[in-house]
């Protein structure tokens, strides 16, 4: 695989965990949660970004991408 475009900027500390898939659905869904609630009332706060970076990571391994 080869990356497209400039790598990532990280912000320590990184965490790699391992979840069990029936953990990650229920982290998946409640990440869903809290940025369905904060689009709604028109959040734009620093919380979401992270959200979003979270969601694409769970959604990413379950569907079986690294």
């Amino acid at each position: 695989m080869v990356p497209i475009g400039p790598r990532a900027a990280t912000i320590a500390p990184v965490v790699t965990v391992e979840l069990e898939r029936i953990e990650a659905l229920e982290l998946l869904g409640m990440t869903l949660a809290h940025l369905i609630d904060a689009e709604a009332r028109v959040e734009v706060s620093p919380r979401v970004p992270l959200l979003k970076a979270i969601r694409d990571k769970l959604a990413g391994a379950l569907r079986g991408e690294t």
